[in-house]
């Protein structure tokens, strides 16, 4: 089942008397239920009015967007949807607990259920000691966990955070990591947007990077890292009179050596032949790996060739 879908979606602003400028040009996404999509952009690539379009914040200029099967335009698509906005504000008079125990309410459930629902939401982001402490007392760390905590409290199916990792220390940003996997684990939906890459790695299964409003690339975090027809890492270790042999560095792509080991880059079909002269020479082969691309390498190349271009 498809949670997000947006087809040659676009947005147009207009800047002074004539001046247009494109945030958004023809995005065409899907997000299946119960993925993790992470959405990479530098600042000002489109992201935050991506995520406004869907919530029914903005409205496009062309194009459509649909949760759940229903367009955006519709105010039930956006029933059993949490969404945290990148700068959250709340009121600055009322206390987590105050905050959360409105929104239970608004949303029809009972007194009770909605204060056992916040202090265990509260107990989740660690705010249980700051429960009626006034929110505008908080660091910005801590008003972004309320705001985690906010999404949570209707049990969404379907989870949108804009830069979710704003504002967090490293403590506060494995908090929400482990907030969002346990979200998967549950079944949801989560998509968010970062400009925090290592995130993206660790937490997502599919990744689309936007830039300058034009989503360069969407997939799996597997072929985004280990792009098909990538080569692979070889370390082997060879003793006597192989040893610093100079056919190894004439034979292979040689990345590093250190005593007895050896580190070479080599296409997939040459593989077996370098486990044959490995053997020849009496050593073995340590590990043999796909190389890894950095999803930062993709996000950069895709980024300065759209600035070259």
């Amino acid at each position: 089942m498809v949670a997000i879908k947006t087809e040659n979606l676009s947005k147009t602003y207009k800047k002074g008397l004539k001046k247009k400028v494109e945030s958004l040009k023809n995005l065409n996404l899907e997000v299946n239920k119960g993925e993790i999509f992470g959405f990479i952009g530098a600042n000002g690539a489109g992201k935050s009015t991506t995520i406004k379009i869907l919530m029914g914040l903005l409205n496009p200029t062309s194009g459509n967007a649909w949760l759940w099967g229903k367009k955006v335009s519709a105010p039930e698509a956006r029933i059993g949807v949490g969404y945290l906005a990148e700068h959250p504000r709340f009121y600055n008079y009322l206390n987590p607990l105050e905050l959360l125990t409105l929104i239970g309410k608004l949303n029809g459930a009972d007194r009770v259920s909605v204060k056992r629902r916040a202090y265990e939401l509260l107990s989740l982001v660690l705010l249980e000691d700051a429960a009626k402490r006034p929110i505008k007392t908080f660091s910005k760390g801590m008003v972004q966990r309320t705001g985690i905590a906010a999404v949570l409290m209707n049990d969404p199916e379907l989870v949108i955070l804009d830069e979710p990792m704003s504002g967090l220390d490293p403590l506060g940003r494995h908090l929400v990591s482990s907030i969002i996997r346990d979200l998967q684990e549950k079944g949801k939906t989560v998509f968010f947007s970062t400009h925090i890459i290592p995130d993206i790695e660790t937490l997502c299964d599919k990744v689309g990077i936007l830039v300058r409003g034009e989503l360069k690339y969407t997939g799996s975090i597997q072929d985004a890292l280990y792009p098909p027809g990538g080569t692979f890492e070889m370390t082997f270790r060879v003793t006597g009179s192989a040893l610093n042999h100079p056919e190894i560095k004439d034979k292979f792509a040689l990345l590093w050596q250190k005593e007895a080991l050896y580190k070479i880059e080599l296409e997939e079909e040459d593989i077996p032949d370098a486990i044959g002269w490995i053997g020849e020479k009496k050593g073995t082969v340590v590990s043999l790996e796909r190389k890894k691309r950095s999803l930062e390498e993709l996000f950069l190349n895709l980024t300065t060739s759209k600035e070259r271009a």
